[in-house]
């Protein structure tokens, strides 16, 4: 059965706009100051811009099978987090990997989540408290800004979120500042050079192009791992293009 990045929870409850996913959360709970935002893309270096999932599809992050397509427990032992660490999951929707992320870097670590629908964030809430995570820092970020501190992370986490950013540059910029100097980020994209990863083209991304528009946004690659079944993931920390990335 071909998966899609779009599957919703209940279907009971939704009309065929939001099962076909056209139902964008780039459209919901739109604040007035909104209006003043830097106008979103459709395209970004010759790549095109996915839409944002609508929360209702919530269901489809903590599916029984994720761990067996994505590998999650081994994709969170690569990032390697240590107590006192300060971390955050940028699109964490209802914390799948926010919470294992918080009880990794505890005692002394904080783990914020940020999500740009308030439907997350009560669930975020409600899922922290269930899971005895008090070290959570929950935020509500905008299209074109996460709403983090300035030289605070250790590292920050996107599973299959930056194809989805509407304001790259300007996304991509905040999260730079966000890091501490010697901070990373990590992402993890599906794999759009295989053809038999069973997600929409448009939700994939190829190495090349990650690296395209991360080098333009004055990022370096400086490890990857190839084992995750479907995705790639990638570090970049601050700085040009080094060259011979290391490889684990």
């Amino acid at each position: 059965m071909r998966l899609y990045p779009l599957t919703l929870a209940s279907t009971a409850l939704l009309s065929l706009t939001l099962i076909l996913g056209r139902d964008d959360a780039r459209a919901q709970n739109v604040d007035p100051a909104e209006a003043f935002a830097p106008p979103a893309v459709t395209e970004y270096l010759g790549r095109t811009v996915a839409q944002t999932m609508h929360w209702s599809g919530s269901g489809w992050l903590i599916r029984h099978k994720r761990e067996r397509e994505e590998a999650a427990s081994l994709m969170r032992e690569k990032l390697e987090l240590k107590p006192g660490m300060v971390v955050c999951d940028l699109g964490c929707g209802n914390g799948y990997h926010t919470f294992p992320m918080g009880r990794a870097v505890a005692p002394g670590g904080k783990v914020y989540g940020v999500e740009i629908q308030e439907p997350y964030l009560r669930m975020l809430e409600e899922g922290a408290v269930k899971a005895g995570v008090t070290n959570f820092v929950p935020v509500l970020g905008k299209l074109y800004d996460p709403g983090l501190p300035d030289a605070t992370f250790d590292l920050m986490l996107l599973v299959d979120v930056y194809h989805e950013f509407s304001h790259p540059e300007q996304m991509l910029s905040a999260m730079h500042k966000a890091l501490k100097p010697d901070g990373v980020v990590v992402l993890v994209e599906f794999r759009a050079e295989d053809d038999t990863v069973p997600i929409k083209p448009e939700h994939k991304m190829t190495k090349a192009q990650i690296d395209k528009e991360m080098t333009a946004n004055g990022y370096k690659l400086v490890k990857s791992f190839d084992g995750l079944p479907w995705q790639h993931m990638l570090w970049y920390g601050k700085g040009e293009s080094s060259g011979n990335p290391n490889k684990s």
